[in-house]
């Protein structure tokens, strides 16, 4: 049996057992004494001391009895109705209750966490596709959101996402953000062509706005000035931050086009209730188009790739999507240059019109000069 061992510093003492030394700590929380070894570094000893102090003054004893499921059912009831969550978190959450099912909270390890994110990404999504890193990063931030609010409500003294940071290893997967998949002209007709009118309106309403799919589908005709040409609605990926968007002129006549539905939200179906999902139609419309490798958020990005191709420059896009940094605009530069690259031809013969002929490249000249070579005589 191993020692408990009284340090200088309160409410911690050392353990000394068959495995070696270990600080630990002692502390009263809801009127009871707690004994807890932390771990071999006395600062870690001191640093969750503190912690505990700080959550026994808020009335918050965490409970070391309850299971993720328990905690499942408490973070669907804050949940509920929020559109995202109920269109696609819903249906992982219930994934993760399967999987941890009614181990202990205080159990669940960084290791275990690890674990989920390999299987995940080894297994294929239901159309028996690879997973994307997106997708399985988007699952762990749904959990570490969840181990955030368990430790707020008490249920855990630490969210085990943090010692990732605290040891510098890396748990979310590389995502290529700098995907730039947008329609050309035709393609918009197309797709349009085999939409119904209901997802017209939306399509139409995402390539002029450039608005995520959540943020436009919320829109209610309260969020509309039709008269001063703006609107205004809360971004859902920023904490609900609130934002103003100016509108175009073909934005205001598709919104004065639009049929009032059974509420305040602006696009409804065909029985004039508010959209939640829309991904069965627009899939099926993409299908129709015969358009591969697309997806909704790509209407995004054809709506900047058009305001750049069309003379915007890229500060212009940056405010138009709503970007924080220039940084994240850039990548659509490539055509910010192919679009300057034809406007600076129109320079060509300002001082000479012979100038403005075509100019032959170096790597042209010998092909050039075997075709034009008089032949000798024989």
């Amino acid at each position: 049996m191993g020692q408990y061992l009284k340090t200088r510093y309160p409410g911690i003492f050392q353990y000394v057992g068959k495995n070696g030394a270990a600080y630990g700590i002692d502390y009263y929380a809801g009127g009871k004494k707690h004994r807890e070894i932390i771990g071999p570094l006395l600062g870690g000893a001191q640093k969750k001391l503190s912690e505990k102090k700080a959550l026994a003054k808020r009335g918050i004893v965490a409970s070391r009895k309850i299971t993720f499921r328990g905690l499942k059912g408490r973070y669907e009831e804050i949940q509920k109705g929020n559109r995202s969550f109920e269109t696609s978190k819903k249906y992982f959450l219930q994934f993760l209750s399967n999987y941890f099912g009614d181990r202990k909270l205080h159990q669940i390890t960084p290791h275990d966490i690890e674990r989920l994110k390999r299987e995940r990404k080894e297994s294929l999504t239901r159309l028996h596709r690879e997973r994307a890193n997106g997708s399985v990063n988007r699952e762990l931030g749904l959990l570490r959101h969840m181990f955030n609010k368990a430790v707020f409500w008490g249920m855990i003294d630490e969210n085990p996402f943090n010692r990732f940071r605290e040891f510098e290893e890396r748990i979310f997967l590389e995502e290529d953000n700098n995907r730039v998949r947008f329609l050309e002209e035709d393609e918009i007709r197309k797709l349009l062509s085999v939409s119904p009118v209901y997802l017209q309106n939306i399509i139409k309403a995402a390539i002029l706005t450039g608005l995520r799919k959540g943020d436009l589908l919320n829109l209610k005709w309260s969020d509309i000035d039709l008269e001063r040409g703006f609107l205004t609605y809360r971004e859902q990926k920023k904490r609900n931050k609130l934002k103003v968007k100016e509108l175009n002129d073909d934005m205001i006549a598709l919104l004065m086009e639009i049929p009032k539905g059974k509420d305040d939200h602006i696009f409804c179906g065909r029985d004039g209730n508010a959209l939640k999902v829309i991904k069965t139609s627009f899939n099926t419309a993409l299908r129709r188009a015969a358009i591969k490798d697309f997806h909704f958020h790509d209407l995004r990005h054809t709506s900047a790739s058009h305001l750049l191709m069309r003379g915007a420059s890229l500060k212009a896009v940056q405010e138009h999507l709503g970007h924080s940094t220039l940084e994240m605009t850039e990548r659509y530069s490539h055509l910010s240059r192919s679009y300057q690259r034809e406007e600076i031809q129109k320079l060509n013969g300002l001082f000479d019109p012979e100038s403005g002929k075509k100019l032959v490249r170096n790597d042209q000249i010998g092909n050039s000069t075997l075709q034009h070579e008089p032949q000798a005589s024989a």
